[in-house]
């Protein structure tokens, strides 16, 4: 199996930059403390085991707030749009209603940046698809740093 730069670790990073952003965001404009996040990607990026569910081929799954006390499952909602995202490739605004399966929510708030997969869930799906374009841009930016890191004269990975 080929590894790729995007892994948990990064995943972790990434979020781990955007996250004191998001939670400002939500105390101030959202009135809201409580919201999931899921990163994964697509199969190209993130080769799923058929023998896991998705949340274990998931890269990260966290989330902010009491999550014993949220007001909905709001994991298991983010969970469904970033999982809608890998099977379909596209955001969850953009996936018609015919690509929907038993058990996926109606909601939208995932993106597909690149391959790069987030979906978020606890306010609004503008909002939760803007957190999750954050997050999904702060990975994009983590994996090209790499890159760029590389020491002179490297040429593979």
């Amino acid at each position: 199996m080929t590894r790729a730069i995007l892994n948990h670790a990064l995943a972790q990073e990434a979020f781990d930059m955007v996250s004191p952003h998001i939670e400002a965001f939500l105390q101030k404009y959202a009135n809201q403390t409580d919201m999931a996040v899921v990163i994964s990607a697509v199969e190209a990026i993130n080769s799923n085991d058929a023998r896991k569910s998705f949340k274990d081929n998931c890269l990260l799954v966290t989330g902010f707030g009491d999550t014993d006390g949220w007001a909905l499952d709001y994991e298991r909602i983010a969970l469904s749009k970033a999982e809608k995202s890998v099977r379909t490739g596209l955001s969850s605004a953009m996936v018609e209603p015919q690509y929907f399966c038993e058990g996926d929510t109606p909601y939208w708030g995932s993106v597909v940046l690149d391959g790069i997969v987030v979906g978020c869930s606890g306010v609004e799906g503008f909002y939760d698809e803007m957190f999750s374009m954050w997050i999904a841009a702060a990975i994009k930016a983590l994996c090209k740093k790499r890159i760029a890191e590389l020491p002179k004269g490297q040429h593979f990975i």
